[in-house]
């Protein structure tokens, strides 16, 4: 498997309310990005970050779980969150752990009670948030009634980059407000798209829509503001350039609509991912150092190593999983490390990259990474594993 640098890798964390469809959503982008071969689905337990017996009965994720596909030449590592309160703990550490967090919100619903709490949680990291309003194939879905809950509920920056191309059953597409070009999907569920122009009923609203965009872009950034003011609107590039600056700021928060179940609008989800997302080589990793002091790590894979075990698990056949996140230097297989939490030497055997609970061998994993090893003895969930030159 290959070895990514920081710089081509995006780290996100699925997130909301139990029920939304996060784990429906990550099966659709790992189907589209051929990272598995089949659409696996909840209903009949074939999700692959849905693989426990108890998750496959309740059709609900109860823990977080990792998989990863590679998307315009980048690795993106999916952690499929839980959504239920119970489990609200799990959700805050794969939050702790990525740059990002996608935040799922059920498009008949809108706002729930936990898309509220994962939202400030989120918000307390500064973290980056995209929206993904999923679902828009139900009867009584409605992006403008969710996008008022979401304006009332969780922040008013929140900007559609996307409108559905028809409504209910009829949500057959997207309308990408960015490049004003209409995406239209099969009706197979197979995923393949194809693009054309906006259709003319749809035009005068998909302006208004990009006219809203504009402007919110412009209010991020006094620089853009001025030019918004003089000229009336800005130009394509600006728009580009000010949308993932603001994105990656924490100042504007775009929404694309998707249909997980018949594979609507997962690519243009993947694309908004690597375009607006930062990579771990562009967001500092919050640690404490010596004193307790928190500090930002930027990642070097030729600096000391370190990592951060964010959570363990029991494998019924490979005994207990620590999956952890690379913040510094470079992991190898079959190297002895050590870990400063219990002062304590450990042993890696192979390094894994995960896809829910199948198990691929790499050589090594380079920072801002997320993978995992198998059979430590000592080592414990928020435990630090790093070079004794790191203090």
């Amino acid at each position: 498997m290959k070895v990514y640098d920081a710089a081509a890798i995006r780290n996100v964390a699925l997130v909301g309310h139990g029920g939304s469809g996060k784990t429906q959503l990550v099966s659709a982008m790992l189907f589209a990005a051929g990272a598995v071969n089949r659409l696996g689905r909840v209903d009949d337990g074939s999700t692959t970050t849905d693989f426990d017996e108890e998750e496959i009965a309740r059709k609900h994720t109860l823990a977080s779980s990792l998989a990863h596909a590679e998307w315009q030449k980048t690795k993106v590592n999916i952690i499929d969150a839980p959504g239920f309160a119970n489990f609200l703990s799990d959700a805050r550490a794969a939050l702790r752990v990525v740059e990002a967090a996608v935040v799922v919100v059920d498009a008949v619903h809108g706002v729930e009670v936990q898309t509220e709490k994962l939202w400030a949680e989120a918000a307390s990291l500064n973290l980056p948030r995209i929206v993904a309003l999923n679902r828009l194939d139900r009867d009584r879905a409605s992006l403008d009634r969710s996008l008022s809950t979401l304006h009332r509920d969780c922040a008013r920056e929140i900007a559609p980059v996307q409108i559905p191309l028809g409504e209910e059953k009829a949500f057959t597409g997207v309308i990408d407000l960015v490049r004003m070009k209409a995406l239209t999907f099969a009706s197979d569920n197979s995923g393949k798209v194809t693009e054309g122009e906006i259709p003319e009923a749809f035009a005068d609203r998909a302006q208004k829509a990009r006219d809203a965009l504009i402007e919110s872009v412009a209010e991020a950034d006094e620089q853009l503001m001025e030019t918004f003011f003089a000229e009336g609107t800005l130009s394509q590039e600006q728009l580009i350039a000010g949308l993932r600056t603001a994105t990656m700021a924490g100042k504007l928060f775009p929404l694309v609509c998707t249909s997980a179940v018949h594979m609507v609008g997962i690519q243009p989800l993947l694309d908004a991912i690597v375009n607006y997302v930062p990579s771990p080589a562009e967001r500092e990793f919050p640690a404490l150092d010596a004193d307790g002091t928190e500090i930002g790590v930027t990642p070097s894979d030729g600096a000391p190593y370190a990592a951060f075990v964010w959570k363990t698990i029991a494998d019924p056949f490979a005994g207990r999983i620590t999956m952890l996140r690379v913040v510094n230097g470079t992991l190898k297989s079959d190297t002895t490390v050590n870990n400063v939490t219990r002062d304590a030497a450990e042993r890696f055997g192979h390094l894994l990259a995960l896809q829910g609970k199948a198990q691929t061998h790499v050589p090594e994993l380079k920072a801002g990474d997320l993978g995992a090893v198998a059979k430590l003895k000592d080592t414990h969930t928020s435990d630090v594993i790093a070079d004794k030159q790191v203090k």
